[in-house]
């Protein structure tokens, strides 16, 4: 059995952000830019609702609820938006798995859009489905328990039923980096690959998201920090007469509302990377810096 370092993994998505910090950049483009398509379906799907959603403030507020039952009033534009999304996070996922997998091949930022994108927007498509339906049955047992036996029943009877669903998820963690790199979906495999390994990786995705959170509220800092120098959050608001500080300020707001999406995904997808790299046996484990070190 091949070994596998949780921690190792875990820290994938530091090393590529200091290692490749344009390449973050450049993906925060074409993040901004999947997001601007994703914009202009829905003003065209939904026309005034979209954009009174938009002068609300809805956006800004991460009202994911809001946002959901916007798109319910529209499946052809919730379709749409969701193909988009998936399809977005296809290409940022391929553009890491690429960039530690195989970083030979070129492409903008190594992201292309090709059968590698193709393939992984069918396997996000599958373990979207598959989420939702564990989702559905967490839901369905936790509304029952708690109309048959109250509120604790409910969180016992929610406790048990996410057990397993956690474990689904996690023995599934492997499908994505191991159909890029196998050129084939691979789900059977990926199963099998991860059998035996459902503490060591359940442990990486806790650190990666540990990590994560304690970039965002880094960031969050400060950014909160160049805000209030350049006067608050009125002074971005206020665009009318802006100040230079302002200005400065509402830049960065922007740069830091772009990063933060594609730390993200860098942060929680590169560690799939390396772990399907060391538990496939494939060597060296870190080959970016193997790469950057024989160039």
């Amino acid at each position: 059995m091949n070994q596998f370092s949780a921690s190792e993994a875990a820290l994938e998505g530091f090393r590529l952000t200091r290692e490749r910090p344009g390449t973050i950049l450049a993906w925060g483009g074409v993040y901004f830019l999947g997001i601007m398509i994703m914009a202009a379906v829905m003003a065209v799907g939904l026309g005034p609702q979209f954009i009174d959603f938009v002068k609300k403030g809805g956006l800004e507020s991460g009202d994911a609820e809001a946002f959901g039952s916007l798109l319910a009033q529209s499946w052809p534009a919730f379709l749409v938006v969701l193909l988009v999304a998936v399809v977005l996070l296809s290409i940022l996922t391929s553009g890491i798995y690429r960039l530690v997998l195989r970083p030979q091949e070129v492409g903008f930022a190594h992201l292309r859009l090709g059968r590698d994108e193709v393939r992984l927007a069918a396997v996000n498509l599958l373990l979207f489905g598959i989420g939702m339906v564990c989702l559905f049955v967490v839901e369905l047992v936790t509304a029952a328990a708690a109309q048959h036996g109250g509120p604790g029943v409910a969180a016992i009877a929610a406790l048990a039923v996410a057990a397993p669903t956690i474990w689904i998820g996690v023995r599934l963690s492997m499908v994505t980096p191991m159909s890029f790199a196998a050129h084939r979906i691979t789900i059977g495999p990926a199963w099998q690959l991860t059998r035996g390994r459902f503490w060591p990786l359940f442990g990486m995705i806790v650190l990666a998201v540990i990590f994560y959170i304690m970039i965002w509220m880094l960031i969050t800092v400060i950014g909160y920090v160049i805000v209030t120098l350049a006067g608050g959050q009125q002074a971005i608001a206020d665009m009318s007469h802006p100040a230079p500080g302002a200005v400065i300020a509402f830049i960065a707001s922007l740069i830091i509302q772009l990063l933060l999406p594609i730390l993200q995904v860098v942060m929680i997808y590169a560690p799939f990377a390396v772990a399907y790299q060391q538990l496939h046996g494939d060597q060296p484990a870190n080959p970016l810096r193997a790469h950057a070190q024989s160039s």
